[in-house]
C-alpha cells in the first residue's frame, strides 16, 4: 500500500512538472501581433511590442496586413493579437464571422468615432448636402476597412454620385493635409483617434440616416487559447487603456518620429507612471542560482 502511494505521488509530481514545463514553453513562444497601416493601429501595436519586449521579456513579431487578413489570421491562430478592433459596429461583421475563434481582451480606447469629415470652415453641414455642394471625390482608405463599407453604404442611401477613392492611410492623410493647407474643399473618411484631428480643425458631417455608428471602443482581440498560453501578456493587454489625451499624444509622437518605435519610446518616457501601472507585477520570475 505504501509502495502504491509513493508511486501515485511520484506520478502526480511528474505530471505537475510536465504541466509547468508546457506552460513555461508556451510563455517562451513569440507573441505575433498583426496590424493595419492605420495610424492608431501602428501606434498601439508598436507601443505594445516595445513594452512586452523591454519590460516583460517577451519576443514579439509584428506583421502588417489588410484588416480582413488580420482578423482571419487571428481566428486561425496564425497571429496572436490585433489591438485595433473597432466595436460594436465598424468591425462587427468580422467579429460575427470569427466569433467562436476569437477572445476579446477588452477595450484599449473608449471614445473612438468614424464618419465623413470636412474642414471646420466648410459650409457643408450634412452628408445630404454633398449632392448640391460637393461633386468631388471622397478620399477613403483600403476597401476592406469597416469605415469604407459604411462610406459606400452612405453613398447609396443618400443617393450620392461622388467617387469613393481607396488609398492607404498615409496616402489619404497626405492628400487631405495638402487640401487643408491650400484651404480647398475636401471630404474624407475620418476617424478618431488620428493625428489629423490633433493638428487641424475639422468636424464630422451630420448623418441624419445614421449610417455611421456613434461612439465606439477600440478593443484588443486574441486567438482562442492565448489567455492560457500567455497569462502575463493577457493581463498587460487588459490593463493597457489610454485616455483621449494619451492616445492623441501617442499618435503625434509616432508621426514626428522617423520610426514608430522611436515615437512610442518617446511617449513611454513621458508617461512612465502610466506604463508602470500596466506592467506592475508582470515581470517574469528569475530562476534562483544556488
Amino acid at each position: 500500500m505504501q509502495q502504491l502511494l509513493s508511486i501515485s505521488l511520484a506520478t502526480l509530481l511528474i505530471l505537475a512538472s510536465c504541466r509547468t514545463t508546457v506552460r513555461e514553453a508556451d510563455e517562451a513562444k513569440p507573441v505575433m501581433i498583426n496590424y493595419t497601416d492605420w495610424a492608431e493601429s501602428v501606434a498601439l501595436t508598436h507601443l505594445a511590442a516595445l513594452l512586452l519586449e523591454e519590460r516583460l521579456d517577451y519576443e514579439v513579431i509584428t506583421r502588417l496586413a489588410g484588416v480582413d487578413t488580420v482578423f482571419k489570421e487571428v481566428a486561425t491562430g496564425e497571429a496572436d493579437i490585433f489591438a485595433d478592433a473597432w466595436l460594436p459596429q465598424t468591425h462587427g461583421s468580422y467579429m460575427e464571422e470569427y466569433f467562436d475563434h476569437i477572445e476579446d481582451l477588452g477595450p484599449n480606447y473608449k471614445s473612438a468615432r468614424t464618419g465623413l469629415v470636412v474642414p471646420a470652415w466648410s459650409d457643408i453641414k450634412s452628408i445630404d448636402d454633398l449632392k448640391d455642394l460637393y461633386p468631388g471625390p471622397i478620399i477613403g482608405i483600403d476597401t476592406t476597412a469597416g469605415i469604407m463599407q459604411n462610406a459606400a453604404r452612405a453613398l447609396e442611401e443618400y443617393g450620392l454620385d461622388n467617387e469613393l477613392l481607396s488609398l492607404s492611410d498615409a496616402e489619404m492623410s497626405e492628400r487631405v493635409e495638402q487640401s487643408l493647407k491650400r484651404r480647398e474643399y475636401v471630404v474624407f473618411t475620418g476617424w478618431e483617434p488620428h493625428w489629423l484631428f490633433h493638428r487641424y480643425e475639422m468636424r464630422y458631417l451630420e448623418d441624419p440616416l445614421e449610417v455611421f455608428p456613434g461612439v465606439e471602443k477600440i478593443h484588443t482581440i486574441a486567438r482562442k487559447g492565448f489567455k492560457e498560453d500567455h497569462p502575463r501578456a493577457t493581463v498587460f493587454f487588459e490593463r493597457m487603456i489610454l485616455s483621449e489625451k494619451q492616445i492623441n499624444e501617442l499618435l503625434y509622437e509616432v508621426l514626428l518620429a522617423r520610426d514608430p518605435l522611436e515615437g512610442v519610446r518617446a511617449w513611454a518616457r513621458k508617461n512612465e507612471f502610466v506604463v508602470n501601472q500596466w506592467v506592475r507585477g508582470l515581470r517574469p520570475e528569475r530562476e534562483k542560482i544556488m
